[in-house]
């Protein structure tokens, strides 16, 4: 026996809203229409599913059972033709995405790989720039939304803003640095060194590391300009610090494979030393199927991206290779705000 969908709807709209007349109306059917489906149904199961009472149409006892199973099936359904639906609409298209350069190297990387593996059909284009400039773009229509350090934005009325982790910055040099046998490297000891930096540096950060530059105990330190180098990508900013004393400040995630590889060490942080994450969109902007669907890919990834970084971060700190100030773990996403 096949029960088909349209019957069970029937059925459920009419129990839940107790009488012919106004489950009809809600369907969009006439009485005598509603009332040969349920019949339909009855003789299809053979045996009633509804009776008339003084409170209006309930469900006999089998109706009872018959109702738990039908929504079930109902929301099983409605859920496929969501799936179906966006599918067809993901064949095509394309979304203009955001990303700070650290998001970009990381959470990115992982996200955009999820995401053209499932929808190859869609073009993505990632504009990997400072959160000002990110800004502009989204208000321009550009982006959908983009991924940025948040700390900038608390006064932008009219962003909807989801936080994601907090990430802790080190301090990194390469292994054979004059800094690397210290133990709490702080931002006055890693001021006497050029400091390389991938894009802007917020005002949250900038403050405290001027005045840590100014406190330098190296006499040249106040003198050096703050980033001494600006660059746009992480393979960079790797390749300056392999091969010179500067110093640069990332998530250790960045760095992974040169911390577990011996060629990179984490020197020290401080507690104003993070990055606040955010996805950022506009109000009332809403997003199409595409960037919705990678929007989704880029949450997820940065969950699973902050967990590992707790993860290697404790490694850290197990083998005693970890300055006490670095273990700070990364902080549990914060409720979004608007």
């Amino acid at each position: 026996m096949t029960i088909e969908l349209r019957p069970l709807r029937h059925f459920v709209a009419l129990v839940e809203l107790g009488s012919f007349g106004r489950a009809a109306a809600a369907l969009q059917l006439s009485q005598p229409a509603l009332s040969r489906s349920i019949q339909a149904l009855e003789r299809q199961l053979g045996t009633d599913v509804v009776f008339r009472a003084s409170a209006g149409v309930v469900p006999t006892d089998f109706g009872r059972v018959l109702l738990q199973r039908a929504r079930g099936l109902l929301q099983l359904a409605d859920e496929l033709d969501r799936d179906v639906l966006l599918t067809s609409t993901l064949q095509s298209g394309h979304v203009g995405v955001g990303a700070g350069p650290y998001p970009a190297e990381t959470i990115f990387v992982t996200a955009l790989t999820r995401f053209v593996s499932a929808y190859p059909m869609v073009r993505v284009r990632l504009h990997v720039r400072a959160w000002d400039e990110l800004l502009t773009r989204l208000r321009s229509r550009e982006l959908d939304f983009f991924v940025a350090e948040i700390s900038t934005f608390h006064r932008e009325t009219d962003l909807d803003i989801e936080a994601l982790a907090e990430h802790p910055v080190h301090f990194v040099a390469r292994s054979g640095h004059p800094l690397a046998g210290r133990v709490n490297v702080t931002a006055r000891d890693a001021a006497g060194y050029p400091i390389a930096a991938m894009s802007r540096v917020p005002p949250r950060i900038l403050g405290p590391m001027l005045e840590a530059q100014r406190r330098s105990p190296n006499r040249s330190a106040a003198a050096r300009p703050f980033p001494a180098i600006e660059n746009a990508t992480l393979a960079a900013i790797k390749h300056m610090v392999m091969g010179s004393d500067v110093i640069s400040a990332v998530p250790a995630m960045c760095i992974r494979d040169e911390l577990e590889g011996g060629t990179m060490v984490l020197l020290g942080t401080e507690p104003w030393l993070r990055l606040d994450y955010g996805v950022v969109t506009l109000k009332g902007q809403a997003l199409g199927p595409a960037a919705a669907r990678l929007r989704q890919y880029v949450v997820e990834t940065e969950a699973q991206l902050a967990t590992e970084e707790s993860k290697l971060l404790a490694r850290w700190a197990k083998r005693g290779a970890l300055p006490r100030q670095a273990k700070r773990q990364p902080g549990s996403a914060k409720p979004g705000r608007s």
